[in-house]
């Protein structure tokens, strides 16, 4: 394969787009480098950014939602349904279980493992609809907003990008796996033009962004976990361990490759995860987790268009910039990334089943982890067994996290097990986003083909720095801002290249003239 066999040396690698490779690299120097110098200037600048954001743009985040969600059903129901991304005939090329792990771990692993624990705990201090704090009404939003947040609307930030990515890339065949792709439409034969190039130069500063804010949250995660089971201080020099770490477990997948290293991976931690779930069903309060689960999804059923909908106008809570804008900016920044990596193993899928599978799969997985391991924590604050939230008013979510799981009986077993499963997600985010990476800075990548080893290698490392960066200046709010920024001009790419998959659907397969 040419990425594989033929260049294997950087710079003189022939497949290299040197152009969108060198300016990538600049961005994060110019980034990363006065946030270091002057850390506190730094993060109040992009704090401010986050609100000027916010609060200008947010009802446009909510409208992208509510019209992702429409037109994917429009898809997937509608006369484009049974395209094939492939050959007419041609059958999946992984499994189901391998495709969903694969997908699942990529578009939400690193984050999840701190919010669905956690995030329960900001809402019921803070609960959305001007509802009293600390109250059972707060309560009942507490244990519904992650299932929202994580759900439909994520997946369909997820799934868009993928069809308008796979469509040029199977069933037209043209050699190339980038973001710009998706514009196919307009820039057929136009691959490495200017507009092209300038595409896919924001996909990749969106994609460094989403994914450092990713890693920013879950690497003091796994940090404070490890700090818990070894005995070792707790701090930035423990944080960096964890990033080399999931570096070094990312560089044994890149040797292996895409089926024997992220799929492996992806599989393995799938098991683990699964297994993490049903020992906290088991040992925890079984009967209120399943209680609060239902009651949490007929929360969210009854209230969906509410919740997609509230932008918080009235009272001007903060809720809706911090909570909903923040999810909808994250899925967007990450949505292409997700998007060409799920492209590359969806191979003989139809649109339908594409569409299908992320949306149920991909928001049941969500779900699993929020209605199990959110609403056990959950419980324990209002049984009185633990104190989540003053003991995350007194350190962090971090802290609270390990607290909740030492309620469990095994607990030291419980916090091995959620550290191992936490490590590994961050691992394949390393790796899928390096994969991505890497596709997006070479000239040409047929299907077969995958990125040089160098070359994924090389980003895995470049990845490294912006989560160090946001951990070292500032923390949780600064990568919430960082995403959020990163999300903007995503936002309107992704709205001209779902038209062009559109409209290249009803060229190539009728309905043009409707």
């Amino acid at each position: 394969m040419l990425a594989n066999s033929k260049n294997k040396g950087c710079f003189l690698d022939a497949n290299l787009d040197r152009t969108n490779f060198g300016a990538t690299l600049l961005v994060i120097a110019l980034v990363s480098v006065p946030l270091i110098l002057n850390p506190e200037a730094g993060a109040a600048a992009v704090q401010q950014t986050y609100a000027l954001v916010a609060a200008n743009f947010g009802w446009l985040y909510a409208l992208a939602g509510i019209a992702a969600l429409v037109v994917l059903l429009w898809l997937a129901f509608g006369p484009y349904g049974r395209v094939v991304l492939g050959k007419e005939g041609e059958q999946p090329e992984y499994s189901t279980y391998s495709w969903i792990a694969m997908l699942f771990c990529a578009g939400v692993g690193a984050g999840l493992m701190y919010w669905s624990v956690i995030e329960w705990a900001s809402y019921y201090d803070a609960p959305p609809f001007n509802v009293e704090p600390r109250s059972l009404e707060a309560a009942k939003w507490a244990s519904s907003y992650g299932l929202f947040h994580w759900g439909f609307t994520a997946w369909a930030f997820y799934c868009l990008p993928t069809l308008a990515i796979a469509y040029p890339f199977y069933a037209k065949g043209v050699p190339v796996l980038k973001y710009s792709l998706g514009c196919h439409y307009w820039l057929a034969g136009k691959e490495e033009s200017a507009p092209a190039r300038a595409i896919d130069f924001l996909f990749m500063i969106a994609l460094i962004g989403g994914a450092g804010s990713s890693l920013g949250f879950s690497t003091p995660l796994i940090a404070t976990l490890i700090s818990r089971l070894t005995g070792l201080e707790m701090g930035f020099g423990l944080e960096a361990g964890v990033v080399a770490l999931c570096v070094c477990t990312f560089a044994v997948s890149v040797y292996m490759g895409l089926d024997r290293g992220i799929k492996r991976l992806s599989d393995v931690n799938m098991a683990l995860a699964l297994f993490l779930l049903a020992f906290v069903f088991i040992a925890g309060p079984s009967l209120f987790i399943l209680k609060t689960s239902l009651n949490g999804v007929g929360t969210v059923i009854q209230n969906y268009v509410a919740m997609s909908t509230w932008t918080d106008p009235f009272t001007d809570s903060g809720f809706f910039e911090d909570w909903t804008v923040f999810y909808w900016a994250w899925w967007i920044a990450y949505g292409p990334f997700v998007g060409m990596f799920v492209t590359r193993i969806s191979r003989g899928r139809t649109i339908r089943q594409v569409i299908l599978g992320m949306l149920l799969y991909g928001t049941l997985g969500g779900a699993l982890f929020y209605m199990v391991l959110g609403n056990f924590s959950l419980s324990l604050q209002l049984a009185g067994e633990v104190d989540v939230l003053a003991v995350m008013a007194a350190s962090d979510g971090n802290q609270a996290i390990v607290a909740s799981f030492e309620a469990l009986p095994m607990s030291t077993f419980a916090i091995a097990l959620f550290c191992v499963v936490s490590i590994i997600f961050a691992a394949t985010t390393y790796d899928s986003a390096s994969y991505t990476l890497a596709s997006s800075a070479s000239h040409q990548l047929h299907p077969s083909e995958d990125p040089a080893r160098w070359h994924r290698s090389f980003w895995a490392v470049a990845l490294a720095i912006l989560p160090l960066t946001l951990m070292y200046i500032g923390g949780l709010r600064v990568a919430q801002t960082s995403v959020l920024i990163a999300s903007l001009p995503i936002l309107f790419t992704g709205a001209a290249s779902t038209v062009a998959l559109i409209l290249s659907l009803r060229r190539d397969h009728g309905l043009h003239r409707d």
